[in-house]
């Protein structure tokens, strides 16, 4: 829960208004049964990732495209919203997607996350999610993560970040106050930018 937040579009953002949505698997060992993966690494997962979300609040905000007036367009958080957040299992070779053979490009479809559906406001404006997670289960092999996001929500630098800072807190099982000396906060204040 954090206070409602709008974050403003920059002339910057312009070419990625239009950019296909961005897809990064990683991929874990994690030779146990799927029992025991959502017993222990799933609550964890779950929760330094809500604890990271609070500093990373574009990812868990919506792109606002107001009717009739596009230039308008911005990043805004309220009370209540939140990402998709799926948990899978798989039954496919975990060895062979992780290894260096080529392979088809079906393959990996299951593993990556689609986004919600936009919506339309009451007022008309549309409203588009910017971040949907997966983890897929391969038992007794390992799990994947998989991000899907729009670019306006972070550039390159700005993920790594996130998923830095996600990491990090995973290491930590949560506990905030023995990471505050190692990690940045990220900065969202974009009317910094003059256009």
């Amino acid at each position: 829960s954090l206070p409602s937040t709008i974050i403003s579009l920059t002339f910057f953002d312009i070419p990625s208004f239009y950019c296909n949505p961005i897809r990064c698997i990683f991929f874990y060992d994690f030779p146990h049964p799927t029992h025991h993966f959502l017993q222990t690494a799933l609550p964890i997962l779950k929760h330094s990732l809500s604890l990271t979300l609070q500093h990373f609040v574009p990812f868990s905000s919506n792109l606002i495209v107001p009717p009739q007036q596009p230039h308008l367009s911005h990043i805004r958080y309220l009370d209540g919203d939140s990402l998709s957040f799926t948990v899978a299992e798989s039954t496919a070779d975990f060895t062979l997607l992780t290894s260096d053979s080529p392979q088809d490009v079906p393959n990996w479809h299951p593993l990556v996350p689609a986004f919600p559906t936009p919506r339309v406001d009451q007022d008309g404006a549309r409203v588009f999610p910017l971040m949907a997670i997966q983890v897929t289960i391969f038992p007794k092999s390992g799990f994947t993560i998989c991000l899907t996001f729009n670019h306006l929500a972070s550039d390159g630098k700005s993920l790594h970040h996130f998923i830095k800072f996600w990491a990090s807190l995973c290491k930590a099982k949560g506990n905030m106050a023995s990471l505050q000396t190692s990690l940045s906060l990220p900065s969202h204040e974009r009317d910094k930018v003059k256009d």
